[in-house]
């Protein structure tokens, strides 16, 4: 072993070495897949590729169908976090929330960000996005292929799902934007 130790090597040996059941078995709100993104994202952390932003995104739609919204939290974009949500008219609950994921990475594209965390409480859209389930709706199909379109301009983008709790901001400016009926940001 070298005498100054590349970090990531350590990370991957440390990583190796820990029990993956009994982490699960200590958060049990996580898979194998989301504690393999971490994994990574703590190796990019630690290496020298520059950090990751966190793009966290929400859909709601009041019916589903009926008026739905987008709504994107976009963090470690500079000296403060962007927040928006976007008024998308009558769709689903699913619609909406690949629109707030097509929304936020063309956001994240276009201020020039390159290794981007998409976090979402949608446990479809996330292992859709990994390729782990089919897209089976069409409707679905064509936001899907945008939103890995754009995804394919980053060096890196990962895909965690998390639970409902942890993903409050990106709620609520989705909400925010079906009530006004327009675009909000704060």
């Amino acid at each position: 072993m070298p005498t100054n130790p590349d970090p990531k090597y350590v990370l991957e040996e440390l990583a190796a070495t820990l029990s993956i059941e009994e982490t699960l078995k200590k958060f049990p709100e996580i898979g194998k897949n989301e504690l393999a993104d971490l994994l990574e994202m703590a190796a990019a952390a630690v290496g020298n590729r520059p950090p990751v932003a966190v793009l966290m995104i929400d859909g709601a739609a009041r019916g589903n169908p009926g008026p739905a919204g987008a709504g994107v939290v976009l963090k470690g974009a500079g000296d403060r976090d962007i927040q928006e949500g976007v008024f998308i008219g009558e769709a689903t609950n699913n619609v909406a929330e690949y629109s707030a994921l097509v929304h936020g990475l063309e956001l994240a594209r276009k201020i020039g960000l390159r290794d981007l965390l998409v976090q979402s409480d949608s446990q479809l859209l996330v292992r859709q996005m990994k390729g782990e389930y089919r897209v089976k709706n069409e409707k679905l199909k064509k936001l899907f292929a945008r939103a890995q379109e754009t995804a394919s301009h980053f060096d890196n983008v990962s895909y965690l799902h998390v639970p409902r709790e942890k993903n409050r901001q990106a709620d609520s400016l989705a909400n925010m934007a079906v009530d006004a009926k327009g675009k909000v940001f704060l």
